[in-house]
């Protein structure tokens, strides 16, 4: 992956703080837990939040401009899930699974540091559909419908608690850009403008 790009993905997160509010909270609605883990933490947006509600929080990131945020955050980091020291109750992933080749076998590993009573909360791009160029320049792998995480579901042996979506005006804006082919890029400022106008709540 392009590192400047791989950066400019990340901070473009940081700028969507409307959108960021509104999904945090839909994903601590599934938190059962008291200790958690962020599995391709980022710059620690989410785990920054959830430290700072009083969770027990710890990040597996690898992506070294990402791991100075983290230390910054005081969040401490793994860049191996074999250095976790103990299980979770709840394993979160947010927009990382679809930049991974093997997504079955990570999502089979991320198993081995699941509480057995515990919960995989992940955050995918969805539909095939609006596939642009934008996700090449990423190196996203995939976008996931409904069928390909039930398949996911069945080859690793997880159970499906639920599958909602989110941010349909984003994926019209998307699908509307590619029709009429139109480039979308990391712009902070059309980010911070579509974060304080599109409707809220982003469903």
């Amino acid at each position: 992956m392009n590192k400047e790009l791989d950066i400019a993905a990340l901070e473009s997160v940081s700028f969507a703080k409307n959108y960021n509010s509104y999904v945090y909270g839909l994903i601590l609605q599934n938190i059962k837990s008291h200790e958690i883990m962020d599995f391709g933490a980022g710059y620690g947006s989410f785990s920054g939040y959830l430290k700072d509600i009083g969770k027990k929080v710890v990040t597996v990131e690898v992506n070294e401009h990402a791991i100075k945020k983290l230390n910054q955050l005081n969040l401490v980091n793994f860049k191996n899930l074999k250095d976790l020291p103990e299980k979770y109750g709840t394993i979160v992933s947010l927009n990382v699974l679809e930049h991974i080749d093997d997504d079955l076998g990570t999502l089979k590993e991320l198993l081995n540091y699941l509480k057995s009573d515990g919960r995989i909360i992940l955050y995918l791009p969805s539909s095939k559909l609006i596939w642009s160029e934008l996700d090449e320049l990423v190196n996203h792998k995939r976008r996931y419908s409904r069928k390909l995480i039930k398949e996911l579901s069945r080859n690793s042996d997880l159970k499906i608690d639920k599958i909602f979506s989110v941010d349909f005006v984003g994926w019209l804006t998307v699908l509307v850009s590619k029709v009429l082919r139109i480039n979308l890029d990391f712009n902070k400022n059309r980010i911070i403008f579509y974060d304080r106008t599109s409707s809220s709540p982003f469903t």
